[in-house]
């Protein structure tokens, strides 16, 4: 009840930011106000661009959202609620400016000179610990102070994590334009873009039905990113039945832990997992506990940190 109250609260802060901001949003054509300097990335969304204006003033990174594929509203609420989250660090930062142009939604928000984690990332192989170390705890930290304010995030994937070093030792949480409030109804997304990220309980949905929103399914998208970063692969297509290294996984899960060992109780580590250190397994286990209200709060990395992941 506690948590359904903060989230109505945080809607109405949303909403009345989004009505504010809609009704000063400036009108701009991008090529006459913008020196477009390169573009850092572009999707279906529309385009990332690292822009400066031509009345002078430092380069910015530009999101621009196609009009015929994002509406007013959601554009709104993408910027609000980065807008919301400006007192978190590990939150990608937006800057106070935010427009319209004839075919785009606009607004600006920091660079990351080292782009995403997908950049970075060789496949196969992963990252070394002490970088994947640091980027569990900045997104735990990021997620973290999300859901303290009744935010899910929705879209916790590589993609999503931007790194201002090679090194990752400062990495921020982007991409807000999925996040809404706890309680929300979503549908099913496995099948998506969003699989092999998506959580169990949202691959068994079926068409009609939806799922109330909780920060248990950032927890188990943080859990296959940390595997990805660990492994450069991912541990399975999707979290379904269907899916052989799932319903590897599903046994393994189901048995009580038993640390030392490649067996768990009688059932085997799946092998995909057995470069694994025994902190990464007992970590890993907890983010992505089979049923949702078991699962770990995604700060819990932090326990982990000093001892070994491989």
């Amino acid at each position: 009840e506690e948590a359904e109250e903060e989230g109505e609260a945080q809607e109405r802060l949303l909403q009345h930011l989004m009505v504010h901001t809609g009704r000063d949003l400036p009108q701009c054509h991008l090529e006459q106000d913008w020196d477009v300097l390169g573009e850092l990335g572009s999707g279906s969304y529309g385009r990332v661009v690292l822009a400066q204006p031509r009345d002078g003033g430092a380069p910015v990174v530009l999101k621009l959202l196609q009009k015929d594929r994002t509406g007013r509203w959601g554009f709104l609420r993408e910027f609000c609620t980065h807008l919301c989250l400006r007192g978190q660090l590990t939150c990608l930062q937006v800057l106070p400016l935010a427009f319209e142009t004839p075919t785009h939604f606009g607004f600006a928000q920091e660079h990351a000179p080292a782009g995403d984690l997908c950049g970075l990332l060789t496949p196969g192989v992963g990252l070394p610990e002490p970088q994947v170390k640091r980027v569990a705890a900045q997104v735990g930290a990021a997620l973290d102070y999300l859901h303290s304010h009744a935010l899910v995030h929705r879209d916790v994937k590589l993609d999503n994590v931007l790194a201002f070093d090679p090194q990752c030792r400062l990495v921020k949480l982007g991409d807000f334009g999925l996040t809404r409030v706890m309680g929300w109804q979503v549908g099913p997304t496995c099948g998506s873009g969003h699989a092999p990220y998506a959580a169990p309980e949202l691959c068994h949905l079926r068409m009609a039905e939806t799922l109330r929103l909780e920060p248990s399914l950032d927890t188990w998208a943080f859990g296959i990113l940390l595997f990805a970063l660990l492994t450069g692969t991912f541990p399975w297509g999707t979290a379904a039945s269907c899916d052989p290294q799932f319903g590897e996984f599903q046994v393994w899960q189901d048995c009580p832990w038993q640390p030392g060992g490649l067996t768990c109780g009688g059932g085997k580590v799946p092998r995909a997992w057995r470069e694994l250190g025994e902190a990464a397994l007992e970590m890993l286990r907890r983010l992505l506990r089979l049923e949702p209200d078991r699962r770990s709060h995604a700060g819990e990395v932090n326990r982990y940190l000093h001892r070994c992941w491989g």
